[in-house]
């Protein structure tokens, strides 16, 4: 019962508001209406003391035809082709609630859908956004490594430049040292007499 009388509040203070509003965006199935919340009666002219033709419902929409000189009764026809007068009080421009509350209801629906659709849209961007952040940690701790392999590589490429220079180095010495004892070994080598070639 409660639930009720919520939703009964909610839609009356949304037709409030909204009437409070310029209506000239909703689309008016005819040029005036009957007020809301009231029921009039046709005349068959512009008095009250004219024969009633029948009443017309609160909010229904009406085409108005002429007023009289006092503008106190509007010719008008109603959606049944009736043709008759009622008073001008009565006749509004602004749409009537019963035909507002579709029109409502149905951009309603339509911002329900959008902020549904925006929300997708900021979940997907959200996990995009968690995806990038992680391939970037990734990429970096990618990049880290890396770096600290050619830091590794550099240092055994310069370790074995120096190991390979020591071992030319060494190898010289030994070529140079063993040149010099040739070299010594071959200058105090007895040298052999000549044999004399002459017949005695």
């Amino acid at each position: 019962m409660i639930r009720k009388w919520l939703a009964a509040a909610l839609i009356a203070c949304s037709f409030q508001a909204f009437s409070l509003q310029d209506t000239a965006d909703l689309e008016a199935s005819s040029l005036h209406y009957i007020r809301d919340d009231l029921f009039i009666f046709m005349h068959t002219g512009p008095g009250r003391n004219y024969r009633i033709l029948g009443s017309i419902e609160a909010g229904t929409p009406i085409t108005v035809l002429a007023r009289d000189n006092d503008a106190e009764f509007t010719q008008v026809t109603d959606p049944e082709g009736r043709k008759g007068w009622v008073e001008s009080k009565f006749v509004s421009n602004t749409m009537s609630q019963a035909e507002q509350l579709p029109i409502i209801s149905e951009k309603l629906a339509q911002s329900q859908n959008g902020l549904q659709a925006a929300q997708s849209e900021n979940a997907k961007l959200r996990q995009q956004l968690n995806d990038a952040r992680q391939q970037v940690s990734t990429l970096t701790t990618t990049n880290d490594e890396q770096a600290s392999q050619i830091i590794r590589l550099t240092a055994q490429v310069e370790s074995a430049s120096k190991d390979e220079l020591v071992t030319w180095f060494t190898r010289g010495g030994m070529v140079a040292g063993i040149g010099i004892l040739l070299g010594v070994f071959i200058t105090y080598l007895p040298k052999r007499k000549r044999r004399n070639s002459e017949w005695m």
